[in-house]
């Protein structure tokens, strides 16, 4: 029985006894008995109903717990599923990732590989192809450029352009252009003939035909002409008819060569500033050296001979045969002289400082100048190094923009370079040797004058004793 029932029998079990005391013991127990049965059955079938009710709500959620389990399983799986995807897209993008690295990579080395035959191209261009053929490079250039790193259609086409080229290049080809002719400053219009290494023009008003090859700072090339080859034949050669043509056994060396030489002008002007410096020096030293060779002039000095013989008349005291024996002498030594019979008759002392004093003025009048001879034989050689400085400046800066790549852009900075040394050595070896002579030879005859002067001074002692005796 269920106890949970007990307390609401025993309540009515009091009750009844309060209410009924006249009922006997037995009575009120089947009573109670009787109405614990009716209680304790509808209960019962509360109870069975309550169960009923909860079996038939049990089912459904048993159904409904069932199949959540089953979505569970099943969400579990497709997580799995999907995280297997995630791992293998990111993987496989990972891949992509590497894969789309890789062709950056190549299709920025293609680019670079089509820049840079391009521009060797460019550079390649026979003399003459650049007048018809500059556009369409620079435009491929300037799609390049414009591409930046995706550049793989721009070099493609760079590629069936510089194929194109080649083939038709194989076999030679002819175009219109214009030309210099060399002896002349015109420009002719004609065809040029583009035949392997070597180029040929022929101008439209006719004239002999020549070979082609670019000039330095010109828009131009420059024809120099072929006299040994057939006007005819040249002809039939332009008109891509079989015929003969006349090549260059040097590769055009000689002609190059022979550009190179120009005048001493132009070899000048390649030096630059510094050039014309070292230039103005060395006329200043021309126009010094042969002014001192004048002085040098004026101061030779007699022979003994003619010296011993006026010095004689001197010391025998015949003054005016002396004197028409000094007037014949040369400049320097008739001046020392003149001043010396002028004071013949003074004390020895007094002579002396006077035929001193002349030959100090012969002294600065014939060394003036003479050690600015020396200042410019040291100065030329630091102003060729000057040169040479101021040369590797810009040949370095034509190196930074152009590369080492390109001989013919840093042309003018080693001509800096060579010539501007070459000038100042051209200018420092004459002077030096020049200021040597000349400075040996005015030494020597101003010791002669001296000299001179101490025969004097003994003649005039030895004129004074003759007399006295």
């Amino acid at each position: 029985m269920n106890t949970r029932y007990l307390p609401l029998l025993l309540s009515a079990f009091v009750l009844a006894t309060g209410l009924r005391a006249q009922e006997t013991f037995d009575d009120a127990m089947k009573r109670a008995t009787t109405d614990y049965a009716s209680r304790l059955q509808k209960a019962a079938d509360e109870l069975n109903s309550t169960r009923t009710r909860i079996a038939n709500e049990k089912a459904p959620l048993l159904q409904e717990m069932r199949s959540a389990e089953d979505r569970i399983v099943t969400a579990e799986s497709e997580i799995d599923r999907l995280e297997t995807n995630k791992s293998d897209s990111t993987e496989e993008r990972r891949r992509l990732l590497s894969d789309l690295d890789a062709i950056r990579k190549n299709t920025t080395y293609i680019g670079t590989l089509a820049h840079d035959g391009l521009a060797a191209y460019s550079e390649s261009l026979s003399p003459g192809e650049g007048q018809f053929l500059s556009d369409p490079v620079q435009a491929l250039g300037q799609k390049l450029d414009d591409a930046g790193g995706a550049s793989g259609v721009a070099a493609i086409d760079v590629g069936d352009y510089l194929l194109e080229r080649t083939r038709r290049a194989l076999g030679g080809y002819t175009a219109p252009g214009s030309s210099l002719v060399d002896g002349n400053n015109e420009v002719f219009k004609g065809t040029f003939a583009f035949v392997g290494p070597e180029t040929f023009f022929m101008a439209d008003l006719g004239g002999a035909a020549g070979t082609v090859r670019p000039r330095a700072g010109s828009a131009y090339p420059v024809t120099y002409v072929l006299q040994g080859w057939n006007a005819a034949e040249a002809s039939a050669f332009f008109q891509g008819k079989p015929g003969t043509i006349v090549a260059d056994a040097s590769g055009g060396k000689a002609l190059r060569l022979k550009e190179t030489r120009g005048t001493i002008l132009e070899h000048i002007q390649k030096g630059g500033l510094v050039a014309y410096a070292i230039i103005g020096v060395g006329v200043l030293a021309l126009i010094m050296i042969i002014q001192k060779a004048v002085d040098l002039a004026k101061l030779s000095v007699d022979t003994p001979s003619a010296i011993r013989d006026c010095l004689a008349k001197v010391a025998s005291g015949q003054r005016l045969e002396a004197e028409k024996a000094v007037k014949a002498l040369k400049p320097a030594v008739r001046e020392l002289y003149t001043v010396g019979l002028q004071f013949t008759a003074s004390p020895k002392e007094v002579l002396e400082e006077h035929l001193q004093s002349v030959l100090l003025r012969q002294r600065l009048h014939f060394e003036r100048r003479l050690s600015l001879l020396s200042v410019i034989a040291t100065a030329a050689p630091l102003m060729g190094l000057l040169g040479t400085v101021v040369g590797m400046v810009k040949t370095f800066a034509l190196i930074t923009v152009f590369g080492t790549g390109n001989a013919g852009k840093l042309a003018s900075g080693i001509s800096e370079v060579l010539i501007a040394t070459e000038l100042g050595l051209v200018v420092a070896i004459p002077t030096l040797i020049a200021h040597g002579f000349l400075a040996h030879r005015i030494q020597r005859n101003l010791s002669l004058l001296e000299k001179n002067a101490l025969d004097f001074v003994t003649a005039a002692e030895a004129s004074k004793s003759a007399v006295t005796a």
